[in-house]
């Protein structure tokens, strides 16, 4: 017999109470005279008997019902020895995460052990055991059912072929499962045998289901040997996905972060592959403990999704070594221009040479400043005007304004039509032009703010940030305000160029054109990559379309409507499901998937876990974290018989139920004894026994208040 709460059990001699108060705390008693026994004589002489036979089973069934409301509230089990015939359950847990791919020697696997001690696990049990397996990453290609089975054969062969993953597992989740196997079992009661090496990440940290404390079930974790790697390990522990906007034919870089993880200095190669079939590996030297950006390129040719796949080679552990990286390729973009194409010179060439997209995936649409706040609405890549039509609807920005707060990117330069003199700027704009200023001869241009995310990106594109060999000749200075971002110019007296944040939006100023009159940026490739940076900034990791998950991770946030959801595989291990969002698996290893819904598609990045080669282990022989629960830990032995750990486990059999049962039963017994129903009284005969005028003397029992009682007359 086992109890789940036994501070109840101290509480037992309270049962006792009513004895107590039977024995001890009775009526006193005190003799009286009375004239005559007639009365007494035609008593049945057998009602004092009875009365003492009442009493007793009243006191019975008032003890009975204290002692079974202690029993009941400590939560009483039966256990029968397996040797009386008793049945076990028992589920075995393997740990198929990241790091049981690390060697045991130089033969074989962490993994390849611990599934052979499942095997011997399954094995050894009787015929009458019902038993399963569980990993400790969820993985599709290695499922073992939802209940305990007596089928060895469909166990052991699930076991064959089983592959260690790219994820960290989640100990709390797999001893839930563990535990509802076996409590949903007719047996109830049994052993899990956990096969790890016991990683300080996945079973050192406090985070077991509060319901899993207290039940009959004993965990043995078998610690399997981990050895100290003598070489460098670096792992991949991060993607930056790129800001801009990705466009067909425009070509973007992706930061890998690496970082050596280990005490030694790391010489790896990153490889990458993408759909295209591009292939790139750079060397990489790391010093322990640190960290570096790794950019790797692409070039999307056509719209839609497409992937890259990366991996490191020459360190001492490749489980943390991989990451798939999706992207999702926009159509051809608008680029709106709010006056004619003379306003304007080469900058619709440098967005778009061919009007149609068909070079840089945009499209250029001029028409007048009116119709911009229509236009806005289908949300252009860019908004180009001139310092003269903003000034023209002063009073009716409203829309534009929008448009920039959420994100849009609007471009402001002169126009090289309209010389006249312009209207009032919008206070928002933040920024207005000065006096016009010409120099025939050219004036050089100077980099104003270098650590600018505009220059970021022209470094990124050019490799450098150089306008030694740009002059202008004509510019209107920039009177800016509080916020905006001097870009080049003159000096810092005379700006021309500048930048503006505004919401999730920006604003770019100008104050000279893009014409060979106005200054020599036409005549240098620089033109052109401006103009597309301009175009492109903003964020393309959109939570909408791409999503970024670390192998053991379900994605989050997909709204299907209800409807049913398929997974695709771009790159990585295959996962062949189609289900509702609350079935979707977790991706275990590192690729690139699709997932589509009836209303939308969405591209998933798994990267592998960067904590799987930290080489930190549970010691000893208990965990905090597992306090709650009765657990050993034990150092793997391929050798040893595991059918010693049953020994003394049982089948366990609830007895809170009856227990409850028989308490109100003893209830209702002790209401009716209290309470009898009495019977209507019959008339009887009068006695035939001879009376006595001879007083007795008769005890009774005192009254709470004494109350005199006179001698009858005659």
């Amino acid at each position: 017999m086992i109890f789940s709460a036994p501070i109840f059990l101290y509480l037992l001699p309270s049962a006792g109470l009513p004895v107590l108060f039977h024995f001890f705390l009775k009526q006193k008693k005190r003799q009286l005279l009375f004239p005559t026994l007639m009365f007494f004589y035609r008593t049945d002489p057998k009602l004092n008997s009875r009365r003492k036979i009442h009493q007793l089973l009243l006191l019975l069934m008032r003890v009975l019902l204290i002692l079974l409301i202690l029993l009941g509230l400590s939560r009483p089990r039966f256990q029968s020895a397996m040797q009386m015939g008793g049945r076990i359950s028992v589920v075995a847990v393997v740990d198929n995460s990241g790091s049981m791919s690390d060697l045991v020697g130089n033969e074989r696997t962490k993994l390849e052990l611990a599934v052979d001690g499942a095997k011997r696990l399954i094995s050894a049990l009787g015929e009458s055991a019902k038993m399963s397996v569980v990993t400790l990453v969820e993985d599709s290609a290695a499922t073992f059912g939802d209940s305990l089975t007596s089928d060895r054969e469909s166990l052991l062969s699930g076991l064959d072929g089983m592959e260690p993953t790219h994820a960290t597992g989640n100990a709390g989740r797999v001893l839930a499962r563990a535990f509802k196997l076996i409590q949903s079992d007719s047996a109830a009661g049994g052993v899990v045998h956990v096969f790890s090496d016991l990683q300080e990440s996945e079973w050192d940290a406090d985070a077991l289901p509060a319901e899993l404390a207290g039940a009959p079930i004993h965990v043995y974790l078998h610690r399997i040997e981990s050895k100290i790697r003598q070489q460098a390990n670096v792992a991949i522990s991060s993607v930056q996905f790129p800001r801009q906007k990705i466009l067909p034919k425009h070509p973007l870089n992706i930061g890998v972060v690496c970082r050596n993880n280990s005490g030694v200095t790391a010489n790896i190669r990153l490889n990458s592959i993408d759909n295209q079939g591009n292939k790139n590996t750079q060397a990489v030297v790391l010093e322990p403990g640190r960290s570096q950006i790794v950019e790797v390129g692409t070039n999307p040719n056509a719209p839609g999704y497409h992937w890259l796949r990366t991996w490191l080679e020459g360190d001492g552990f490749s489980a943390d070594n991989e990451a798939g990286i999706g992207i999702f390729c926009e159509q051809t973009a608008a680029v709106l221009f709010g006056g004619s194409p003379e306003d304007f010179g080469v900058l619709p060439t440098a967005l778009s040479p061919d009007q149609y997209g068909q070079f840089t995936g945009m499209t250029s649409t001029f028409g007048r400043i009116d119709q911009i706040p229509q236009a806005v609405s289908e949300r252009p890549i860019l908004t180009v005007t001139t310092w003269q039509e903003i000034g023209s609807i002063n009073q009716d920005s409203s829309a534009l304004r929008d448009y920039v707060e959420k994100g849009g990117n609007l471009l402001i330069v002169p126009s090289l039509k309209i010389t006249n003199a312009k209207g009032q700027t919008p206070a928002w704009i933040g920024a207005d032009t000065k006096m016009r200023s010409s120099y025939p001869r050219g004036m050089k241009i100077e980099v104003l703010e270098q650590r600018s995310g505009f220059w970021n990106r022209i470094r990124e594109a050019t490799g450098a940030v150089s306008l030694d060999n740009v002059s202008v000749f004509t510019f209107y200075p920039l009177e800016l305000s509080e916020g905006c971002t001097a870009l080049f110019g003159i000096d810092s007296e005379r700006v021309i160029f500048a930048h503006r944040k505004l919401g999730e939006g920006n604003i770019y100023l100008s104050g000279t054109a893009f014409d060979p009159r106005w200054n020599t940026l036409p005549l240098t490739g620089l033109i052109v990559v401006m103009a597309q940076s301009i175009a492109l900034e903003g964020t393309a990791f959109d939570e909408d379309t791409m999503l970024a998950l670390v192998a053991g991770e379900r994605p989050e946030g997909i709204d299907a409507s209800g409807g049913q959801l398929e997974v695709l595989s771009l790159v990585g291990d295959p996962i062949d499901f189609s289900g509702r969002m609350n079935e979707m698996p977790a991706f275990p290893k590192s690729g690139v998937y699709l997932i589509r819904s009836p209303d939308k598609e969405q591209c998933v990045s798994v990267r592998s876990s960067e904590k799987e080669g930290v080489e930190k282990f549970l010691k000893g022989s208990q965990s905090p974290a597992l306090a709650q629960i009765a657990h050993t830990i034990v150092d793997y032995d391929p050798t040893e018989g595991l059918q010693k750990y049953h020994y003394g486990q049982s089948r366990t059999v609830e007895l809170y139920l009856p227990v409850v049962l028989l308490a109100t039963l003893a209830l209702l017994a002790e209401g009716w004894l209290a309470n009898p129903i009495r019977a209507r009284a019959q008339e009887t005969k009068p006695s035939e026994s001879p009376v006595t005028a001879e007083p007795m003397d008769i005890s009774v029992a005192e009254p709470e208040r004494e109350v005199p009682i006179g001698r009858g007359a005659g």
